[in-house]
């Protein structure tokens, strides 16, 4: 976050005044590369010596960065005192009050949300401590986080399409890696496919930046929502012979969209900062950062939690049309058991191993048919997201014309007095 921080700040310092924002574009766009970059380097990573190496690798970008920092440091800048020793008190509630939410959500479809019981306690827990810090805050002359401020409904709006797009981009990071690790594909397959996603990301943070309208920031939000429906929609049609090259037109627009909303989000924010006071930009930045981490760990912990439940609904399904009195189940067993007649001579072992691997097609379908699902309805939610926010950006136009034409049929009936006539 620190790194991050600094990197938005050594944008901006690069580029000129009159292009500044433009550069606040490019820097928090940039940070979305990492994803597909890490795709990329972690397979050869892994294979030199494991997770030592990747560590390694960590620390040495992270010494790159400290001594860039030290040879090149920014310009003096105007300083504020913003933090009072009743901050700390709220970061202690809040901090590990987002750890143990951020844990919830990361593992609860792992070890499975009712499994556990340590899940409901950490839910408890993080409840409990970001009250508590909301609380203090909520009552404070100057708050660390500015509930009454966020809580307003331009805010909460802005708040709302950043979750709702972080959960639906987890259709890329989550659905479609997913689906393709289900069908048989390793990491080093998917090569050409993040390199597809990096240089759209690349495109779309481009994009956002030239085209940078600060009166029309809701309106990129809206496209990259679309993109994300029309992505998703064409990903919820894979079968089991669907391969990274099916995939290069749809995930491509998903990274599009994921780099182009970014930028715009922020500056909404910010713009609104401006509005009241700079002193709100901690509360924006905070709240950004954690929707930004949290709305990707919800994501995937949705799409998880849907996937696995349609795949028990999918595997039920397709398993009651399976019986040994079908002739054509009869007759798919002995293809598939007739792969190891050669080696295996026991009939009974030979049917259980048909049977085995008929269970594994079963399972392997019912897999796909429920990320189908997923893709679907992450292609509705963003469907209903972009109309959403495109309501939101032609409502003032909207609102504009309605009072125009009010003031015209005002005009229209009555009409000014007419000038009273002048003797000669």
């Amino acid at each position: 976050m620190g790194l991050s921080t600094l990197g938005f700040l050594y944008m901006i310092q690069a580029f000129p005044a009159q292009h500044r924002l433009k550069g606040l574009v490019i820097g928090i766009g940039l940070s979305s590369f990492a994803v597909p970059i890490a795709r990329l380097i972690m397979p050869s990573l892994l294979e030199m010596n494991d997770w030592r190496a990747f560590y390694t690798f960590e620390l040495g970008m992270a010494l790159l960065a400290w001594a860039a920092v030290q040879v090149l440091r920014l310009p003096p800048s105007e300083r504020l005192k913003l933090f009072e020793p009743l901050d700390f008190v709220t970061f202690a509630l809040f901090a590990p009050g987002v750890a143990l939410l951020a844990a919830v959500l990361g593992l609860g479809r792992i070890v499975w949300w009712t499994d556990a019981a340590w899940i409901g306690w950490a839910l408890a827990g993080a409840i409990l401590l970001l009250t508590a810090a909301l609380m203090i805050e909520y009552d404070r002359r100057n708050p660390l986080i500015n509930v009454r401020w966020l809580t307003g409904p331009d805010i909460l709006r802005l708040f709302g399409a950043i979750l709702l797009i972080r959960i639906t981009l987890s259709e890329q990071t989550s659905g479609a890696v997913g689906f393709l690790t289900v069908v048989g594909l390793g990491p080093d397959q998917l090569h050409g496919l993040f390199l597809l996603i990096l240089l759209a990301m690349i495109a779309g943070t481009a994009v956002s930046a030239l085209t940078l309208n600060m009166a029309k920031l809701n309106k990129p939000i809206a496209i990259a929502l679309g993109l994300i429906a029309v992505g998703a929609f064409i990903d919820s049609h894979a079968t089991v012979l669907t391969r990274p090259a099916q995939l290069y037109v749809s995930q491509a627009m998903i990274a599009f969209a994921s780099a182009m909303f970014v930028g715009p989000a922020l500056l909404i924010g910010v713009g609104k900062v401006l509005q009241q006071g700079a002193r709100n930009i901690i509360s924006f930045i905070v709240m950004f950062s954690v929707l930004q981490n949290l709305g990707a760990l919800a994501g995937s912990a949705l799409i998880g939690t849907i996937q696995v439940v349609r795949e028990k609904f999918h595997s039920n399904q397709l398993s009651a049309d399976i019986t040994s009195l079908n002739p054509e189940v009869v007759l798919r067993l002995r293809q598939l058991s007739g792969a190891y007649a050669s080696t295996i001579t026991d009939p009974a072992l030979l049917n259980a191993e048909g049977v085995a691997m008929l269970t594994r097609q079963v399972t392997q379908q019912a897999n796909i048919l429920a990320y189908n699902d997923v893709f679907l309805i992450i292609a509705a939610a963003a469907g209903l997201g972009c109309a959403w926010v495109t309501a939101v950006h032609l409502h003032p136009r909207f609102e504009a014309r309605r009072q125009a034409k009010r003031a015209a049929r005002s005009m229209t009936a009555d009409p000014p007095p007419a000038a009273a006539p002048t003797a000669d």
